[in-house]
């Protein structure tokens, strides 16, 4: 047997292997620069160490632009199995909260602190009186009603009043009586609308917070279908109109900068390795395979 012809195969394998094998560890290590009288050494640190915070930067754009995009998130959001499990969601909702006998009043102690919710529950009444107030003193009642009672009064309402002696009565004199009483009715108005008001609400909050939780809920049932369509409706407008403003102020690519920074070069070299390691292993052996090669073709010169 010739010898000489495996050898240089064999020589050819095992460089192949080593360089290989050397080549991927100078990916991380050194880990550190090595320095001979103030003269640092090629190759040292590793690529990664050395040029970790380009690598971030280049990974978090990559990322951000192209593998978990606007787009990328948008369509994974409005998927239909999403619209599915928010109409579950609703449905469980209100049939898990129809067998809740809580009071209202209870459940915002609860969450807010009874003296919170106190002081929450009096300034919304007092938003709603107010709201309401505005709203009814701007409406003009008293003009209104000054105006459909003369109106009445003028369609023929005076006669079924007054019979015969209906005839007495103009109607300049009914619009001179309207314009008499319609401000003391508009100043009634003001003085004590905001007292009935007040008192209308504070019963309803009342009500409301002695009213339990499952039959609060169970009024919405028979709008189980339109409250769907309204929080499906309210997520898409989210998803649609506020994704952009989320992720650019997320900044995704800073994020993932960040990240990968964070990372201690010995642990991103472990995570690598287990990651890739059977990758890794046969790039080694490839080199062994080309060196075996080199070397049989070497051996026919």
């Amino acid at each position: 047997m010739n010898w000489n012809f495996l050898l240089g195969p064999l020589v050819g394998a095992i460089i192949g292997y080593i360089t290989n094998g050397i080549a991927i560890k100078m990916l991380f290590r050194p880990l550190n620069p090595i320095t001979i009288g103030g003269y640092t050494l090629p190759f040292t640190p590793g690529v990664i160490p050395k040029e970790k915070k380009r690598l971030a930067k280049s990974i978090g754009r990559v990322v951000s632009r192209e593998l978990l995009n606007e787009e990328v998130f948008r369509k994974a959001l409005l998927k239909p199995e999403i619209y599915e499990r928010l109409e579950e969601k609703v449905d469980y909702y209100i049939d898990t909260y129809q067998a809740n006998d809580k009071k209202l009043g209870e459940i915002g102690n609860e969450f807010l602190g009874k003296e919170r919710a106190i002081f929450l529950l009096c300034e919304a009444e007092e938003n709603a009186t107010s709201l309401i107030y505005t709203k009814v003193v701007n409406m003009e009642i008293g003009k209104i009603i000054v105006d459909k009672l003369i109106g009445t009064l003028k369609g023929g309402a005076l006669s079924h009043l007054l019979g015969p002696m209906s005839f007495l009565v103009k109607d300049q004199m009914l619009d001179s009586l309207g314009d008499k009483i319609e401000p003391a009715i508009s100043q009634m108005i003001v003085d004590e609308a905001e007292g009935i008001i007040r008192q209308a609400v504070e019963e309803e909050s009342n009500n409301l917070k002695e009213t339990s939780v499952g039959d609060w809920v169970t009024k919405l049932d028979p709008y189980r279908d339109i409250i769907k369509k309204v929080v499906i409706k309210s997520y898409e407008g989210l998803v649609r109109n506020g994704l952009s403003t989320a992720l650019e102020k997320l900044d995704l690519a800073q994020m993932i900068e960040e990240r990968i920074m964070a990372f201690d070069t010995l642990e991103m070299e472990n995570l690598i390795l287990e990651i890739m390691n059977k990758e890794l292993n046969r790039l080694v052996w490839l080199g062994a395979l080309l060196g075996g090669i080199m070397g049989c073709v070497m051996s026919f010169f």
